[in-house]
């Protein structure tokens, strides 16, 4: 998708400011002709505005609470309608789509803030959704998935190979690391 300068956002407080991952994340998005798609751990919206701009279906989840009012704020901002939860994860989503796209925490660290700190290889996060991710996708679905190079990313291709296949679409390198999306789909 490409990334459209008529969507306004609000960020606040306590929320995930969008940064060059969730433009790249965005840039990477084929949304074809929309379908039902999920934007998982939306912060303040800007990757499910964008899918909704497109015509999809969007659901958007956050664990964060304000996370998800920010969502809502932001979609009635542009007009848009956008499917608002709390969820840690899949825990309030029991449906399928067509699209997931998770900008998840992915920078190693621990007990940090839990919308950038990806556990101790930065991957943790990314384990506990790709464990669940395969029962919410229609035939066909993908998950955009984004990933630093500062992660053990490789780990998590390894151990997921019988269940899903991995495809680098783009990546960024900023002064101290590297962002990549991946496209994944079930085996």
């Amino acid at each position: 998708m490409n990334i459209d300068s008529s969507i306004k956002i609000d960020v606040q407080n306590n929320v995930y400011k969008p940064a060059e991952d969730s433009y790249l994340l965005i840039k990477a998005i084929d949304a074809g002709r929309g379908g039902k798609a999920l934007d998982m751990g939306c912060g303040c919206g800007i990757v499910a505005l964008h899918l909704a701009k497109k015509g999809c279906n969007v659901m958007a989840v956050d664990i964060n609470e304000s996370a998800v009012k920010n969502t809502k704020i932001n979609a009635e901002k542009n007009g848009l309608v956008i499917k608002c939860v709390k969820s840690d994860l899949f825990s309030n989503v029991n449906e399928k789509f067509d699209i997931i796209a998770f900008n998840p925490p992915y920078l190693p660290t621990k007990n940090e803030d839990v919308a950038w700190s990806g556990g101790r290889e930065g991957v943790e996060i990314i384990e506990k959704f790709l464990r669940e991710a395969k029962n919410y996708l229609n035939k066909n679905g993908r998950i955009y998935l984004v990933t630093s190079s500062l992660g053990s990313f490789s780990k998590i291709i390894k151990k997921f190979s019988n269940e899903y296949e991995f495809k680098e679409i783009a990546k960024e390198s900023l002064f101290f690391e590297r962002i990549y999306v991946y496209m994944v789909r079930k085996r």
